[in-house]
């Protein structure tokens, strides 16, 4: 069968898009003449922008009558595809026109985790081949924003990105106390920090950065992109259960984070210099200074791939 046009239905979150991205990376390497139409979220449009495949990105918008899903099948309607990959099941796939579907009512999981489960969905079309990394596409101009905002650092090649979390979520992550005790005791492992994360961390992120000495650049706030364009030319990234920890380890930036309520063995970012950290009773609050201090030890002496090398793979 001639493959030219394939929808693939996405999820929503930041995280969860980044953990689809092997199942368009498999589907462009099987028919890789496809323009890809996508459905997204508000809030992960942006990671979908610079993907050079792509052709139609629509929008679903949950606050529309029935989660949006009539609105969407309206836009839709008009077009026919070769292949449907829907990730939602929420059963759009079966109300379009296309010769193949490809849903979770019929996939096949490679593991528990849910890079693994996701792939699954596909697994008749990519059976035993090796799973793909994620992957995030940053453009030239995301990574000129960064170059820009790292010339303030003398040395480049030990930068730490950061994001100490939202304060309205207490229990996904450290308190400030610890993150300050963390920076003082690693002052000397780190040329300089990078600290992202979104406007609710703007208070915390300050009280930060009120006790600790070492060279900073605070950018929370900025986009996506232009933070994945920080992570990438960072050392090693950490932050709570987050989009940015997917993102850090689709940017090959080894990354700790922080988990609460939520399985690492299934959400963890994906990747082999991706550690988690569970902290008791599922609370974040309650992991010990002492252990991450020993993860980034850890994942420092591990670490044999320099920055350049990850940025010229």
């Amino acid at each position: 069968m001639t493959v030219k046009r394939i929808l693939f239905i996405g999820l929503s979150s930041i995280g969860d898009v980044v953990m689809t991205t092997p199942v368009l990376q498999s589907m462009h390497k099987l028919y890789p003449e496809a323009l890809f139409d996508i459905v997204t979220d508000k809030r992960s449009i942006a990671l979908y922008e610079n993907y050079p495949f792509k052709g139609q990105l629509y929008v679903k918008d949950k606050k529309k009558p029935l989660r949006g899903v009539p609105d969407l099948m309206f836009k839709l309607w008009k077009n026919r595809y070769d292949i449907i990959v829907d990730l939602r099941t929420d059963g759009l796939a079966y109300l379009l026109r296309s010769k193949k579907r490809y849903t979770k009512w019929s996939a096949k999981s490679y593991g528990p985790h849910a890079v693994e489960d996701l792939l699954g969905v596909i697994a008749l079309l990519h059976q035993e081949q090796a799973i793909p990394h994620p992957q995030v596409w940053i453009s030239d101009s995301d990574r000129d924003y960064a170059n820009n905002k790292l010339s303030v650092f003398e040395d480049k090649n030990s930068l730490l990105a950061l994001s100490v979390g939202d304060p309205n979520k207490p229990f996904k992550t450290l308190p400030i106390e610890k993150f300050i005790d963390i920076l003082v005791r690693h002052k000397d492992n780190f040329s300089g920090l990078i600290f992202l994360g979104g406007d609710s961390e703007a208070e915390n992120t300050k009280k930060v950065i009120e006790q600790i000495s070492t060279p900073y650049v605070n950018v929370a706030g900025n986009t996506l992109l232009e933070s994945a364009a920080l992570i990438e030319k960072s050392c090693l990234y950490i932050g709570p259960d987050s989009g940015l920890g997917h993102i850090a380890s689709a940017v090959k930036t080894p990354t700790i984070s922080f988990f609460s309520q939520v399985s690492p063995e299934r959400f963890s970012p994906w990747g082999d210099s991706a550690v988690c950290i569970r902290g008791e009773n599922n609370d974040a609050r309650n992991i010990p200074v002492d252990k991450v201090s020993q993860a980034i030890r850890q994942l420092q002496k591990s670490s044999q791939v320099s920055i350049e090398s990850r940025l010229d793979s």
